[in-house]
């Protein structure tokens, strides 16, 4: 394949790209939306400043943050798995995957 031509990704694939990038986007926005800690810290004083404590998560947290990990996993499997990377010789394997990523970011 010359680096002018595109790939002929499924549908399938470029859903489960999709799918992917929106499982990372909404664990990204849960993430920035919690506390740092998971579980409970005590401030730390270290020689150069202090490290703040935090509550740590709470129980629905938790399990909210490995309901979006296992839907994120799910998705990275179904688009790592999917048959069309079987197709391709091995020296188009990274460039497919950087235009697949692209398409599922558009």
């Amino acid at each position: 394949m010359s680096t002018q031509e595109t790939f002929d990704f499924p549908e399938d694939l470029v859903a489960a790209q999709r799918a992917l990038e929106a499982a990372r986007a909404a664990r990204a926005e849960f993430l920035a939306s919690v506390p740092v800690w998971t579980e409970p810290q005590p401030e730390m004083v270290l020689k150069d400043g202090v490290v703040p404590g935090g509550e740590g998560w709470s129980e629905e947290q938790k399990a909210e943050n490995r309901q979006l990990l296992e839907a994120e996993q799910q998705a990275s499997h179904a688009v790592s798995t999917h048959p069309f990377w079987e197709a391709l010789r091995d020296e188009d394997h990274e460039r497919a995957r950087t235009e697949l990523e692209r398409l599922g970011a558009g």
